[in-house]
């Protein structure tokens, strides 16, 4: 199951938007970091073994084990501080699912 919350729908709509060339959809997918695996988003296409689902009219593809795994995947955004640069400022995704990684 997905969820998306209404203050991150423009933020995916831009993401979906800027990388148009690149796959219809957004992929909800594991990433590295330093603070160990997350949940993460790309624009990709769909490959075999991967589930479509389309939330509040943006498409979206996930891995099927991965989507049975996770359960329920929560995607807000959260805004952070005005006259920052970049990362700094504090905004971005906030991608939770029910079992966490």
């Amino acid at each position: 199951m997905l969820e998306v919350r209404d203050e991150a729908v423009e933020h995916l709509m831009n993401l979906l938007t800027e990388g148009s060339q690149q796959g219809p959809a957004i992929r909800i997918a594991v990433m590295g970091g330093s603070s160990g695996p997350r949940l993460g988003l790309i624009v990709d296409e769909k490959s075999d073994g991967d589930v479509s689902l389309n939330c509040k009219n943006i498409p979206f593809i996930v891995e099927q084990k991965l989507f049975e795994y996770c359960q329920l995947i929560t995607i807000g955004f959260q805004k952070g501080r005005d006259g920052s640069c970049g990362g700094s400022s504090g905004s971005g995704f906030l991608i939770h699912s029910t079992n966490p990684l």
